[in-house]
């Protein structure tokens, strides 16, 4: 006699089952907050599987990945793993995870970062500091580019909509990031010109836009199933004297442009529509209930509530000293040897726009004298995917 088959649940996907231990990890969720998820899952390998069921939202706010620790002896080896402090500015803690050294920070999604070798092999990697999980992916490049080149992952790579995509002169590449390394496909971007400072790359969903410093735009799903660049001139004139920064932000779907002078006091935001082919000045108010996280590869927008008390239309700019193509001596503190300290980020209001000077405070993070370099420093929306955790 044939067995009668098993109700229909609304997925294909079998239910996990559950280990004794779970309902005590159920239990002590709602007193847990994501670091403390953290901590748990390295107990032991039902620990793991035990927080992947309950599941830890990730925080709004990222945390920032700090500059490498400056060098006490000799240079550590392309590609050893070398600690990185990652501080919770909502927190007021700091955390700290491997990350290879002399590798560059290119990008970061979902819990992922996107670091370029910058010895032989060239190649890039997309890693999860906090799982420790990570994927080689091929170098894009024949040569490399002759002045860089811009990176965006589109999604967590947990999700079927990610693509990683890089952008340097009249040239897009993109892949799905996998096991395998990836295969590249190739667009062109007729009259793109990169520029470390004033061009950007930003995705919505699997669009991704492309950005040069006459504030033109491209842009291409990459997911069609022949994907095409598109092209508009959206050129607007700014004020003159300045050499202004662009930052491409993705904001409840829309595309943002942030223009700010080199020390962030003058703050501009503008939104896109790309159908008439124009870039909209929004006021402050446009932004709605939203502080806007700035950096190369790294900008977002996150709710004012999760952000520790700052109001809406608080611009924070990481320090990038080495994205820049000009240097500003009056902003570059190596805090070595009883100087200041070195500052890691900005914070600035949005307000009248670019003519309209606006408060600026630099952040330091509490540390030894001389601990950190003048390097970079970078968004990190820490994350967790449920393959992450077997």
């Amino acid at each position: 006699m044939a067995a009668a088959a098993p109700p229909y649940s609304g997925s294909t996907r079998a239910r996990p089952r559950r280990h004794p231990g779970d309902h005590i990890i159920a239990a002590l969720a709602p007193h847990l907050r994501f670091a403390d998820h953290l901590a748990h899952r390295i107990v032991c390998r039902s620990w793991r599987r035990s927080c992947r069921l309950i599941g830890r939202p990730p925080p709004l706010f990222p945390w920032l990945m700090l500059p490498p620790p400056a060098a006490s002896g000799p240079a550590p080896d392309p590609g050893t793993q070398q600690r990185r402090v990652f501080y919770d500015i909502p927190g007021g803690r700091s955390y700290a995870y491997p990350v290879p050294a002399s590798y560059r920070y290119v990008a970061s999604r979902g819990g992922w970062l996107v670091l370029a070798a910058s010895d032989p092999p060239r190649r890039l990697v997309v890693l999860n500091p906090i799982t420790a999980m990570r994927l080689v992916v091929s170098w894009p490049f024949g040569e490399d580019p002759t002045e860089g080149f811009h990176a965006v992952l589109t999604a967590s790579l947990a999700d079927p909509a990610c693509f990683l995509a890089v952008a340097t002169d009249r040239l897009v590449k993109y892949c799905r990031p996998t096991l395998g390394g990836g295969d590249w496909a190739t667009l062109r971007a007729p009259g793109f010109r990169y520029d470390t400072a004033c061009s950007d790359l930003v995705s919505v969903g699997t669009m991704v836009y492309l950005m040069d410093e006459r504030r033109k735009l491209w842009r291409a799903d990459l997911d069609a199933a022949e994907p095409k660049v598109e092209r508009r001139d959206t050129a607007f004139v700014l004020p003159p004297g300045e050499r202004w920064r662009h930052y491409l932000v993705e904001s409840l779907g829309h595309v943002l442009l942030v223009i700010s002078d080199d020390h962030h006091k003058r703050i501009g935001l503008y939104r896109l529509n790309w159908d008439a082919r124009l870039w909209v000045r929004m006021p402050a108010s446009g932004l709605g209930d939203g502080v806007l996280l700035l950096g190369r590869g790294c900008s977002a927008a996150v709710p004012a509530s999760a952000a520790a008390g700052r109001l809406p239309g608080t611009v924070l700019v990481v320090r990038q000293p080495w994205r820049s193509t000009f240097v500003h001596m009056g902003l570059n503190f190596c805090g070595d040897g009883g100087g200041e300290q070195p500052w890691f980020w900005t914070e600035s209001r949005l307000g009248a726009g670019l003519d309209n000077d606006q408060l600026v405070m630099r952040k330091t993070v509490p540390q030894r004298p001389g601990k950190f370099t003048t390097g970079d420093s970078f968004w990190f929306f820490p994350a967790i995917d449920q393959s992450d955790c077997p």
